[in-house]
């Protein structure tokens, strides 16, 4: 294998064909420190306006620490995995406890900060500070398999071929164009090999699906939530999930069926017997996917009864319910309702 070349060929390619992300326009480690966190287990077309948004409010390690929690939960609200939001806030303030506001240069002292692993901690390092660490994430870690036909590389394996051809002269640009190739080019099931830039080089390339193959999907979960939509004039009634949780710490509409630790099967109707009565047809339904879980949710109108009240909810207009860490689950619901448009 002739790495000389190889890198040449890759870098050429990225340089002409890489995607015009918003993260690719700046050296600030901060805000390629975000861009990451959001980008675990998250699409980029679903990250770039919650990265956009984010970076506006929060534009450096200052004002993110000293947010509120719930600010910051607002603004990620509905992408997901929310406590990758929690680590930024937390991280945000060991920067400034212990590296006066600024993302470390060292690998070691990166991967000290909350939520911050070792692909992470070098992506970061090599994009803002062109550090010499090379990053594996599963499409770096499919592109050597194919690369150098070795089937499933252990981590140990993969850090060790990755680090082997990382270019020292520009690596942060070598990572990002490995990540490319392996997001746009050397996909998982249909990798386009005729246009490859490497593919000279590639080993595996007669059967690229042989040497990377997937671990099995965790099967996912079907459950059903119902959702109980109660209106006081222009005010909607929330409860708040609990800390620890699926989704907690999130503002939703009252609900059964969702898996919780208090009540794992518990009804609407059960949950809420006594202080809502609700309507016997849905209207609403749409699906929702947390986690493993795939959710048939229904919303049906419902009203308080009595004096007793909900438990740990209250009415909200739906302008500052917009600014609280409303889950997903119950914006698709306001906007299959009619109440929420965007």
């Amino acid at each position: 294998m002739d790495i000389t070349a190889l890198r040449r060929s890759l870098l050429r390619w990225f340089s002409r064909s890489k995607r015009p992300l918003p993260w690719r326009r700046t050296r600030d480690a901060y805000a390629i420190w975000v861009s990451e966190m959001m980008l675990q287990q998250t699409t980029v077309a679903t990250v770039i306006p919650y990265y956009e948004r984010f970076l506006k409010r929060f534009p450096d390690a200052t004002s993110l620490a000293a947010a509120r929690e719930d600010e910051v939960l607002a603004l990620w609200s509905g992408l997901g995995y929310y406590s990758r939001a929690r680590n930024l806030r937390h991280a945000a303030r060991q920067l400034l406890e212990n590296h006066g506001g600024e993302f470390p240069k060292d690998i070691e002292a990166a991967m000290t900060l909350k939520g911050v692993g070792r692909y992470t901690a070098s992506a970061v390092t090599s994009i803002a500070y062109g550090m010499p660490n090379a990053v594996v994430d599963g499409n770096v870690r499919r592109v050597l398999s194919r690369l150098h036909a070795v089937r499933n590389p252990g981590e140990a394996e993969a850090r060790e071929k990755a680090a082997a051809l990382l270019s020292t002269r520009s690596p942060g640009a070598w990572n990002e164009a490995m990540m490319e190739l392996g997001a746009t080019i050397c996909t998982p099931r249909n990798p386009r090999c005729e246009i490859c830039p490497i593919a000279a080089q590639c080993l595996g390339r007669h059967r690229p699906l042989h040497w990377s193959e997937g671990k099995p999907r965790r099967a996912s979960i079907p459950t059903v939530v119902e959702m109980a939509l109660v209106e006081r004039g222009d005010r909607i009634l929330l409860t708040r999930n609990q800390e620890g949780g699926l989704m907690g710490g999130l503002y939703e509409l009252p609900h059964g069926g969702l898996p919780l630790r208090h009540a794992p099967t518990q009804t609407l109707r059960d949950r809420y017997r006594g202080t809502l009565e609700v309507d016997s047809e849905p209207a609403a339904a749409f699906r929702h996917a947390v986690t493993h879980h795939r959710i048939d949710a229904r919303v049906f109108r419902a009203r308080l009864a009595g004096r007793k009240g909900v438990a740990d909810a209250a009415f909200h207009r739906i302008p500052a319910a917009l600014a609280l860490p409303l889950g997903g689950l119950t914006r698709k619901a306001l906007r299959a309702s009619g109440l929420l448009r965007s």
